[in-house]
Formats: structure tokens, sequence, C-alpha cells
């Protein structure tokens, strides 16, 4: 081998194990990025701004309902590949195909309240009343289960280094690796029911039932905390300027600087328990107790406030035309313009806590205490009817060529006899 071979070769053989290197981490860090899907977890993104990049039906149909056991007050999660998952109270996360067909179903040991966050390898993150935070295989399959102190109600949150973030009922929030360990887990005064919601920078934002609003950094070290009146169930939101706007049961929507301090609070008729959604133009959508879905805008004024006859625990959802879509203990699913007026409602047999979800074909995806998944799509009948407006075409189009058919032949006739 002359020199510029050997040279050449040495660089080559650092390059190979760099490669192999990067083809063994890359996978792992990859399985517990968050998927790449329409909606992979409870509020669409890290910021959980509740924002799809799709649009829902004009004219609400049922496309399918899905029985599990009992009731859904799980929120689901879409699959890149259109796959469906929610939990029940049946001790089941279901996967269902969309067509609306069981693909599989994974028991844990006690019921599923918390909604499901899928990573992007495929594995689904949920927790359970059994104390467990759970990751499950694409196939249905249990990869690994983290054991807390007591019942998993918070969603889980995927940090841009594969760390996966979760509230216990234990009143620790944990950070936990892709594999199952534990990274570190933060102590509050109360439970942690609040599904966190991940910054720009890193930082972790999550509520407490001890009345704070936390702020972590990505070391578990605590950043800052914001008191409100009473207990923290909602769900933080992120806007694109770093505020945080999360509800309390002290009745009030409260926004919050990037550095702990309180920007400003809204105040509702009863306890907010619903988690803020963000719409492009920064307002804030919630629902309370008092039934009714409050828009605010970015400087804390009301905009609108729409009336339902019955709570709101529901958290909303938005589609990328800006209608937003909510749920309703009087048993509805809402769909609610931008300007505060109705566009639609579906009635379902029980209460709607659960909080919709939307596909990238548009189907509105909801839970409720019927027991039943639904799936709203657009409706159908506006499809048939223009099937039916080209049959009658074709139809007419056929008509006119029998009838110029049948006189072309005297007139074809009569030119030869003429010739």
């Amino acid at each position: 081998m002359n020199r510029s071979r050997f040279l050449i070769a040495l660089g080559i053989i650092p390059c190979l194990v760099l490669l192999s290197l990067t083809s063994l981490i890359l996978p792992n860090t990859a399985q517990a990025q968050l998927a790449n899907s329409p909606w992979p977890m409870f509020g669409q993104n890290s910021q959980r701004t509740s924002r799809s990049p799709y649009s829902g039906p004009e004219n609400p149909f049922l496309k399918w309902s899905f029985a599990a056991g009992t009731y859904i007050s799980s929120s689901p999660a879409i699959g890149a590949d259109g796959t469906i998952y929610v939990g029940s109270y049946d001790d089941n996360l279901y996967a269902i195909n969309p067509d609306g067909a069981e693909k599989w179903s994974f028991n844990a040991s006690d019921k599923i309240l918390c909604s499901p966050t899928i990573g992007a390898g495929g594995t689904v993150y949920v927790g359970s009343h059994d104390n467990n935070l759970y990751a499950i295989n694409s196939d249905g399959t249990e990869k690994w289960s983290f054991a807390t102190g007591d019942a998993v109600f918070s969603s889980p949150a995927i940090g841009a280094d594969g760390t996966i973030y979760f509230g216990s009922v234990d009143g620790n929030l944990y950070a936990v690796d892709h594999d199952g360990t534990e990274k570190w887990s933060f102590a509050t005064g109360g439970y942690v029911t609040s599904s966190p919601a991940i910054g720009t920078d890193g930082a972790i934002y999550f509520g407490s039932f001890d009345n704070n609003l936390y702020a972590i950094n990505p070391d578990g070290s605590e950043r800052w905390r914001l008191t409100s009146g009473d207990d923290i169930e909602s769900s933080p939101a992120i806007g694109i300027d770093g505020t945080v706007y999360v509800g309390s049961v002290d009745g009030n929507l409260y926004a919050v600087s990037p550095d702990g301090s309180e920007k400003w609070s809204f105040i509702t008729g009863g306890a907010v328990d619903s988690s803020p959604a963000i719409g492009v133009d920064g307002t804030v959508y919630v629902g309370s107790a008092d039934g009714n879905l409050y828009a605010v805008n970015p400087d804390g004024s009301k905009k609108w406030s729409f009336a339902t006859s019955s709570p709101i625990f529901s958290s909303p959802a938005i589609g990328a035309d800006g209608t937003i879509y909510v749920g309703s203990f009087d048993n509805k699913l809402y769909a609610i313009d931008p300007d505060g007026t109705e566009k639609w409602s579906f009635i379902t047999g029980n209460w709607v806590q659960s909080s919709p979800a939307i596909g990238a074909d548009g189907t509105v995806y909801a839970g409720s205490y019927d027991s039943k998944l639904y799936a709203i799509s657009e409706e159908i009948t506006s499809n048939w009817q223009l099937i039916g407006a080209f049959i009658v075409a074709v139809a007419v189009a056929g008509l006119v060529i029998f009838f110029v058919h049948g006189k072309r032949p005297t007139w074809t006739k009569s030119r030869r006899r003429a010739g």
C-alpha cells in the first residue's frame, strides 16, 4: 500500500467507527422524540398550544364510534399512520385503526385516565391508576414500566433530549430516560395531575395541588414558582413569546411571564380545570366549570364567551381554520367559530370530558362517559349530492346524444340519395 492510500484508509476508518456509533445511538434517542404526527400528545405539541395544522368538518357526520368497556375521559392521540390511541376506565389503552376497528389493546392493572403520548419510534407512553407509567411498543407489547408512589393522571411530555416528563398523585414530577430509568424527581406539596409543557429553552412547566405553577430547569432544579388561590389541575400552554397560561380551581386563567411574574389573571365564574389553547393570533381559549368557553385577548381582556348548559372540563382544540372544538358535561361536542358563534354541535350519550384531537383528514376525535370514542367527519351527503348531480348530467347528455343520433341516419341517407 502506498502512502496516499494508507492516509486515506486512516481517514476512512474513524468515519466508519463514528457512523457505527451513530447508528447505535440515534435510534434509541429517536424512540423517545415526539412523533411527527397529526396529534401525538395531549395539547398537540410540547408547548401544548392545542393547535392543529388541519381543519375539521364544516358539516358534522358520525364516521364511526368505538365502544370501550366503560368511561373514556382520556384524550386521544393520533399516530403518523392514523392510528388513534385512547385510554379507558376499563384498564385498557386502545389502538384503533382509522376505520374504527380495534388494532390492539394493552391492559394495565387499573383504569387509564391519562392521555397517551406517541414517540417518534412508535412507542406510546401512558400512565395508569395502578401508579405506573408504561412504555408500549407499536404492536401493543410492553417495553417497560416505571413505578411511582401513586396514580398517574398526568400526560407525558418528551424533551428535545428524549427525556420523558410526567407527574404523579404522589406529589412528584418525574424525569425518566428513554429506557425507563429515573433521571430525577421534583417534589411538590400536593398531587401533580397537571401535564407538563416544555419551553423552547427546555424549561418544564406544570401545576400542583399545592396551588403552585412551577418552572423547572432540565436538571431538575427549581427556576421559579407562582402561587394561585387554589389547586392547579389545568395543564399549562406556552405562547410564542414564552408567556405561560394556566387555569386554577380558584376560577382564574393566569398569564405568567417567562421570569415567573404574573402578567394578568382573568376571572371566570367557576373552577378552571380545562387546559388553555392558544390561537395563531395569541387569543387564549379555556373552559370553566361555569359552563362557558372563554376567548381571552393576549392583554387579558375578554374577547367573547360561549355558553353551554353544563361545566366544561374538556380542553379546547383549534383547527387550522380557527374553529375551536370543545366538549361539555351537557353531553355535546361543540365546534365554535373564531367569532364565538356556534358552527355545530354533536350529541353523545354522556359527558364529554375528553379533549378533542384533529386528524390529518379533518376528522375530530373525542371520548365520552358513554364509553365511546367518536370520530366526527365531514357530512358525506354532500358527496352524494355531487355524485347525484353527475349522474343527472350524464343522463341528460345521453338523452341529447340519443335524439341527435336518431336524426342523423335520415340526414345521412338523404345526402347519399341526393349525391
